[in-house]
């Protein structure tokens, strides 16, 4: 197996700006300060810690473009040496002054009503879930902001279904219908909190309604479905801003939004500018996965700063994993702790893990041969094969197993990868590009096609024409398929192999998680390789050299940033 290098792009930006900067105002000290803080950026962060042996501090603290943050310049350098471009100086302030807003004392007392509401909204529910999310919507009630946290199927997508259940009736009882909104990061995201909330919604409706009647209304009011952040917030992109503001607020008491570790700075800042005052917002969330993409780990702060400071009553998790097949739970649980050990003893057939020795591309070669060879997709054939081929069996079949990348490009990147699987893919049919099977990652929204960054087709035959077949949610919630010419298509790729930050919020059956065999590799965390291990609910294999399996285990990323320190003020 033969395949490119990888080339790590050049972070230009910092460089231009430096110059620019130099050009401007004839400092070359500043000019390295800004060089930095627009790195550190880049790389996730909202500051630079600066180097006091390498930097005249009180001198720079002089310069007009300088301050510590009374008056706006294009830096910030606080007393301990940290350098904050503006924007992520002001996105903190705003963030930690509003949340803060709506922290009070902690929540009252559910009166006598509404405590036998709760117990029924989780009769049913195993005694040891039901304890734990029973706490949880108890503390949650009467805030204004709220956090649920905890690994992937701990239960919270019931928690705050039933959350939002409990503010509505109390709310109604008072003789007001509370106006409720959800959304999530990304497309994706929101059309499995559409689903799994409409799904949870049905079950509780069957059950209540069939016992007592007078929920009807409260059930109704639970929301048709998710939107992308964006989408609530009315993205204006030609005019860079929101419709929904300060001055223009949303029109909403309470907002839930899900995949919260995947919000930064600058859309966490956006959605509570957007807030009315008096509304209520719930944070879902896993602090321990991938944080965003760009600036800020806002959700890990807050829930770090939940524990015995000032939101210490406004946060929930959940602990125990109900998801899972086996023990793959305590594999999940040596990862998220970085325990090198305990993951070793748990590598066996009977905890459904395995872990094969990827050193070079030879090994690469033979782990994708045996992957290709694996009896899931047999099956998926057997199900593409059927006299009457039903898409909800394609798109089950498919989510049986998944092939997680650390890297994008590069001979262990998914983009050569999945030119390798599709190209023997390809073999067992006589066509051109396409053929039944072929799947897609859309990587851009398409508004006008409903198609958003993140979402999966496959292509199949549907009105004598080879179609890529959609698995989407209407405005209800409700699962649908639509069907598009291949030269319809946004901007997408192969989806054989995803970048593990593609399949945050997802779940597969048999998950395999590629590493990159370098352990000096930047990308490599403990988050990173959590959030790939947890995406599986029956079976986990782990492609690493021992070097960069060991190196992520060890690496923890904290991003530098003052959002914490905010908040304890």
């Amino acid at each position: 197996m033969r395949l490119k290098s990888e080339v790590p792009p050049a972070p230009t930006l910092p460089i231009a700006l430096a110059r620019w900067t130099r050009e401007r105002t004839g400092s070359e000290p500043l000019s390295r300060v800004i060089e930095e803080a627009s790195r550190a950026e880049i790389e996730g962060h909202a500051c630079a810690q600066l180097n006091a042996n390498e930097f005249d501090l009180d001198e720079l603290r002089t310069h007009p473009w300088v301050s510590d943050g009374a008056q706006v310049t294009p830096v910030v350098i606080t007393p301990d040496a940290r350098a904050f471009l503006w924007r992520n100086w002001i996105h903190e302030e705003s963030i930690a002054a509003q949340i803060l807003a709506r922290v009070g004392a902690a929540a009252a007392a559910l009166d006598a009503a509404a405590e036998a509401d709760l117990l029924t909204l989780f009769s049913g529910v195993e005694a040891l879930k039901g304890k734990s999310q029973i706490a949880a919507v108890r503390a949650m009630v009467g805030q204004q902001f709220f956090m649920l946290s905890g690994g992937p199927g701990t239960g919270k997508t019931t928690t705050v279904l039933r959350m939002l259940l409990m503010c509505q009736r109390i709310s109604m009882r008072a003789g007001r219908h509370l106006r409720i909104a959800m959304a999530a990061p990304t497309g994706k995201a929101a059309q499995r909190l559409s689903q799994s909330v409409r799904l949870g919604a049905e079950e509780l409706r069957a059950n209540l309604i069939a016992d007592s009647g007078d929920w009807a209304d409260v059930l109704a009011s639970v929301p048709d479905g998710a939107k992308t952040l964006h989408r609530l917030l009315g993205s204006q992109p030609h005019e860079d801003r929101f419709r929904y503001r300060k001055d223009s607020p949303l029109p909403y008491d309470l907002v839930v939004v899900d995949e919260a570790s995947m919000v930064d700075l600058a859309l966490m800042r956006a959605l509570l500018d957007a807030l009315s005052p008096t509304s209520t917002l719930i944070l879902i969330g896993d602090p321990d996965q991938l944080v965003s993409v760009s600036a800020g780990s806002v959700l890990s702060d807050l829930v770090a700063n939940a524990r015995g400071g000032p939101l210490s009553q406004q946060h929930a998790r959940l602990d125990h994993v109900w998801r899972t097949e086996g023990r793959l739970a305590e594999v999940y649980e040596a990862v998220r702790a970085g325990d090198s050990n305990r993951l070793a003893t748990l590598m066996s057939p009977d905890m459904g893990a395995s872990w094969h020795r990827t050193d070079h591309e030879a090994d690469l070669g033979r782990r994708l041969h045996e992957w290709i060879a694996r009896p899931e997709w047999s099956a998926f054939d057997n199900v593409l094969q059927a006299p009457e081929v039903k898409a909800a069996q394609i798109f089950k079949q498919l989510r049986n197993q998944q092939l997680l990348c650390a890297l994008r490009d590069g001979a262990f990147g998914v983009s050569e990868i999945n030119r390798w699987i599709d190209e023997r893919r390809r073999r067992n049919f006589e066509s051109g590009l396409w053929y039944p099977g072929r799947p897609v990652l859309v990587r851009q929204n398409d508004y006008n096609r409903r198609l958003f960054n993140g979402d999966v087709g496959v292509a199949l035959w549907h009105e004598d024409r080879l179609q890529i077949c959609f698995e989407t949610t209407d405005a209800a919630g409700h699962l649908q398929y639509r069907y598009l010419l291949p030269n319809e298509l946004p901007e997408h790729d192969l989806g054989y192999a995803l970048t593990i930050h593609k399949s945050q919020g997802s779940e597969y059956g048999h998950v395999a998680v590629l590493l990159p065999p370098d352990a000096g590799n930047r990308i490599l965390s403990r988050q990173l390789l959590y959030t790939a291990v947890s995406r599986a609910k029956r079976g986990v294999e782990l492609w690493a050299s021992e070097t960069s399996l060991n190196a992520a285990l060890a690496k923890r990323i904290e991003r530098n940033g003052g959002l914490g320190e905010r908040l304890a003020r």
